[in-house]
C-alpha cells in the first residue's frame, strides 16, 4: 500500500503495453475481483445499513453520506456501461461507516427483472430492432447508471444517466421516488451525466438528438426548470457528436464537439467501430464557447482528441483565457476495450490517457485553442475518473484525484493524486485490486486545497469489496472500512454532509 511507480512509458504511446509473459502480473486484477466488478448475477439489495469493519481511524470531522452510482448486476449485457443502476450509500458518523445499497427502480429495470430478459437496449447491448427504433422515438433506455447529485437542502438525490428519461428523484435511504419530469420547452432526448452545480442551487447541463443543435440550460435543482441559455449549431447536422462531460467555469461554458459522432443505425442495430460511434478525426474538434450570462456563442478550432471526461476549468486572473484539462485518448478505442468479454478475462492492454490543458483565448486574439501536457512524469500515463477538491470547481487548482494504471494493466489498478502545477503524481497501488472513482472531501474550515480525505470504493484480491479512506495531502492510507461482501464496479458519487 505504498505509493508506487509504475514503468516508465512514452507520453504519445498508443497503448500501455500488456506483459508478454502467459501468465498475468500482480497489476492485473484478479480473478475473484474481476468476478466481483464485473458480476453478471444480481447483487441482492442491502436495505437496512450495515456497519462496516474498520481498519484503522476514520477521521471524526468525517460526518455524512457518500453516495456513489454504478451498475448492480451485468446479466445479459456486453459493456461495462450497461448495467443497470445502482445506489450504494456509506453513512459516516464518529468514525464508522454504515453501508447500505438498493436499485434505482426504473422501466429498463423493473422490466428485466419481470421479464429474465433486456427490454430495452442499453450502451452496448442491443434488443431487437423494432423494439430499439419504437424505443428511440421515447428517448432509448432510462437506466440511471451513472451519477448522482444531491438537491440542494441535502434531502433527497438525483440519479442520472446519458438520456434524459433516466433522471430519477430518490430519497437518502435510497428509495426511489420517480422519473423526473420536464416541461418546461427545452428539447432533446440526449443530455451528460455531468452537469455543474453553481452555488446558488442550480446546475449548467446540456441536451442534445439528432436534430440541427445542443441547447445549454441551466436546471434549479429544487423546481427542476430548466431555462434555455443558447442554442449551438452542430457542425455536422444531423447527427450530434457525443460529449459525456463539458467544461464550465463561472461565466462559460464549452461545448466540445470533438470528431466522435453517433451513428443512428448503430445505436439500433450495433455494427460501428465504436459500440455506436463514428470517429472523424479529420473535421478536428469545435468548441463552441457559451456565454452563460448573454447566451453568445464563440467558435474555436482544436486538434481532434477524445475523452469521457473533464477535470476542471478555469479563467485566468486576467481574464485573457479559458483553461481545462482532461485525459486524452488518441481515438475511442478505450470504449472498445471496456466490452466485459475485454474485462473479465485481462485480455488488452490499458490505452493511454495523458493530463493535458486546452487553453482558448478569451481576448480575441486568435481562433484557434491551444493543447499542450502537463505532466513532468510520465509513468503515470492513465488518468481517468477525475474529480477536484469541489471548492476548487470552475476556479484555479493545482491538485486533481483520479483512478490511474501501476504497469503493466488491463484497467485502472490504482488511484492517483496529480499535481498539475508540478507535474507530478502520487499514487496508492494494492496488488490484485480495482478502484473506483476517488472523491475528494475537504476538511470543514480547511484553508489548503489537499486538506481533507479521499474516499474510493475498491474490489479487493479476495473479490471483496473495501472502502478506502486515503489521507488528501499525503495520498497515505488513513483507514478501510470492509463490507462484508462484494459490489461491482461503479461510477460516480458525491458527497452529502449531515445536518
Amino acid at each position: 500500500m505504498a505509493q508506487d511507480r509504475g514503468a516508465s512509458v512514452r507520453a504519445d504511446a498508443a497503448t500501455l503495453e500488456a506483459p508478454t509473459t502467459s501468465s498475468a502480473p500482480s497489476t492485473y486484477p484478479t480473478e475473484a475481483a474481476r468476478r466481483t466488478a464485473f458480476r453478471e448475477d444480481f447483487t441482492p439489495e442491502l436495505t437496512e445499513p450495515v456497519e462496516a469493519n474498520i481498519q484503522g481511524s476514520v477521521p471524526g470531522w468525517l460526518h455524512g453520506s457518500f453516495v456513489r452510482n454504478g451498475p448492480g448486476t451485468f446479466s445479459g449485457m456486453k459493456h461495462l456501461f450497461d448495467g443497470y443502476a445502482m445506489l450504494a450509500k456509506f453513512e459516516f458518523e464518529n468514525g464508522s461507516v454504515k453501508v447500505s445499497h438498493k436499485y434505482v427502480q426504473t422501466e429498463a429495470y423493473k422490466a428485466f427483472r419481470q421479464t429474465g430478459k433486456m427490454q430495452f437496449p442499453e450502451f452496448g447491448t442491443t434488443v431487437s430492432p423494432l423494439k430499439s427504433m419504437w424505443l428511440a422515438l421515447l428517448g432509448f433506455t432510462d437506466n440511471s447508471s451513472v451519477n448522482v447529485v444531491p438537491t440542494p437542502d441535502g434531502k433527497q438525490l438525483i440519479s442520472l444517466t446519458e438520456s434524459v428519461a433516466g433522471t430519477f428523484r430518490l430519497d437518502m435511504d435510497l428509495n426511489t421516488l420517480g422519473q423526473l419530469k420536464f416541461e418546461d420547452g427545452v428539447k432533446g432526448l440526449l443530455t451528460t451525466a455531468h452537469p455543474t452545480l453553481l452555488p446558488d442551487g442550480s446546475m449548467i447541463n446540456l441536451t442534445s438528438g439528432f436534430g440541427t443543435h445542443y441547447t445549454v440550460f441551466r436546471q434549479n435543482r429544487a423546481t427542476n426548470v430548466r431555462e434555455e441559455i443558447a442554442q449551438v449549431p452542430l457542425c455536422s447536422p444531423p447527427t450530434p457528436s457525443w460529449i459525456h462531460d463539458f467544461p464550465v467555469t463561472e461565466n462559460y461554458a464549452i461545448v466540445p464537439e470533438t470528431p466522435i459522432f453517433f451513428n443512428l443505425k448503430a445505436a439500433l442495430f450495433g455494427g460501428a467501430d465504436y459500440v455506436m460511434f463514428d470517429w472523424k478525426p479529420e473535421q478536428r474538434t469545435i468548441l463552441h464557447l457559451v456565454n452563460l450570462k448573454t447566451g453568445a456563442v464563440t467558435q474555436f478550432d482544436a486538434p481532434p482528441y477524445f475523452t469521457f471526461h473533464y477535470i476542471n476549468s478555469f479563467e485566468t486572473a486576467d481574464g485573457a483565457s479559458l483553461c481545462f484539462d482532461f485525459s486524452r485518448f488518441e481515438d475511442p478505442d478505450f470504449m472498445n476495450r471496456l466490452m466485459l468479454d475485454n474485462l473479465r478475462g485481462n485480455k488488452r492492454p490499458i490505452a493511454a490517457s495523458p493530463v493535458v490543458r486546452i487553453t482558448v483565448p478569451l481576448d480575441g486574439s486568435s481562433s484557434s485553442a491551444k493543447l499542450e501536457p502537463l505532466m513532468k512524469d510520465d509513468s503515470y500515463n492513465f488518468c481517468e475518473l477525475p474529480r477536484v477538491n469541489p471548492h476548487y470547481k470552475g476556479k484555479e487548482y493545482r491538485y486533481a484525484y483520479a483512478v490511474s494504471a501501476k504497469l503493466p494493466a488491463s484497467f485502472g489498478n490504482s488511484l492517483a493524486k496529480f499535481d498539475v502545477e508540478e507535474g507530478s503524481v502520487k499514487q496508492w497501488h494494492e496488488a490484485g485490486c480495482i478502484p473506483v472513482e476517488p472523491l475528494m472531501v475537504p476538511r470543514p474550515g480547511a484553508q489548503d486545497e489537499d486538506d481533507g480525505v479521499v474516499l474510493s470504493v475498491v474490489t479487493g484480491a479476495d473479490g471483496k469489496s473495501f472502502l478506502l479512506v486515503l489521507d488528501a495531502s499525503s495520498f497515505q492510507e488513513l483507514a478501510r472500512a470492509h463490507l462484508p461482501h462484494g459490489i461491482p464496479y461503479g461510477f460516480h458519487g458525491t458527497f452529502v454532509h449531515a445536518d
